[in-house]
Formats: C-alpha cells, structure tokens, sequence
C-alpha cells in the first residue's frame, strides 16, 4: 500500500509538470528502474497504469492520454485468459506496455486488473454469485476462476462495479480458514 500512494503522487506529480506538447512517457517505467529488462527484448518499449476513463474503437484513454490499442494483446492479471479490446471497461484499472509511433502512444500489452480487489473468507456461493465481505458479487461473466469455491475458503476477487452490482473479473481461492 505504502508504495502505490507513492507512485500515485509520482504520476500526479508528473502530470502536473509536464511539458505543455505532452506527457514525457520515458519517466513512467521507460528507464527501466524496475529491473533489466533490455535482456527481453523490450529496449524503448514505456508503461503506464491508470484507470480507464474511456474505451472508444481501438483507443483508450487513461490518465488524459488516449492510447492506440489495435495492436494490442489483452490479458486479466493474474490469469491465463486472453481477451480483445472490447473487454476492457470504463473505470478498469489497466497497466499498458507499448511504444512511442509517430507522437502517439501505441500499445502491444495491455493487463486489465478490474476495478478493485476484495479479500476475505467465502459466505456463500450460489450458481452465478458468491458473497463475500457481505457483499453479493456475481461470478458469471467471471474471465477466469481458479480453485474450488467453497464456503470458508479464502479468496481475492477482482472486481467491477455494474449497473446491478458487483461483478468478479478474476477469483482465486486459497486454504480453508483455519487449517
């Protein structure tokens, strides 16, 4: 936790000064700081994370940048599903690897992580829904489910607010309570 307020206040911090013709991509994960990773062959590729504030064709805006995204490959985190563009949705948080092209920033990865991330012991599970922390979350269009879902079993879904509630993007179960 500690460490995603700083890096909330980086990209705040960054945004706020940046250059007037634009957002300076290099200083978000472009220096490679977080490891070599010139060895993947990656070398100029840049990042940036942010939640989704609009999905329109093959584009996505996060952070106030619109992203080229026809070339893109979409996957869950933390989950073997591969998806297309139009699985992605507004308020999703989304972490996108790609190049600079032609002063538009073109994506070649992009990880949808969901809205939020609920923690706890299972209360119930129902065929299309599962309550969990009190809250009702409907498994249904879930991308990827890993585990048994049984009551009294930890679990951590990834989740989506919808017009009728919660939805599970991604949901992995873990020990029982207890044991």
């Amino acid at each position: 936790m500690k460490y995603k307020s700083i890096f909330v206040i980086a990209v705040l911090f960054l945004f706020c000064l940046s250059e007037p013709d634009g957002f300076n991509f290099t200083n978000i994960y472009g220096d490679h700081s977080r490891g070599n990773h010139d060895d993947h062959g990656d070398r100029g590729n840049h990042g940036i994370r942010g939640a989704v504030s609009s999905v329109l064709g093959t584009t996505v805006s996060i952070l106030g940048m619109d992203i080229d995204a026809s070339v893109a490959e979409v996957v869950v985190k933390d989950c073997d599903a591969f998806l297309s563009i139009n699985d992605i949705k507004e308020g999703d948080i989304i972490e996108v690897k790609g190049k600079i092209q032609d002063s538009t920033f073109v994506a070649s990865i992009i990880k949808i992580e969901g809205a939020g991330k609920l923690e706890g012991t299972l209360e119930s599970v129902g065929n299309d829904s599962i309550t969990l922390l009190g809250k009702e979350i409907d498994i249904a269009s879930a991308k990827c489910i890993k585990g048994n879902l049984t009551v009294g079993r930890k679990v951590r879904v990834s989740v989506r607010n919808s017009d009728t509630g919660l939805t599970a993007l991604v949901v992995h179960t873990t020990r029982m309570t207890g044991h």
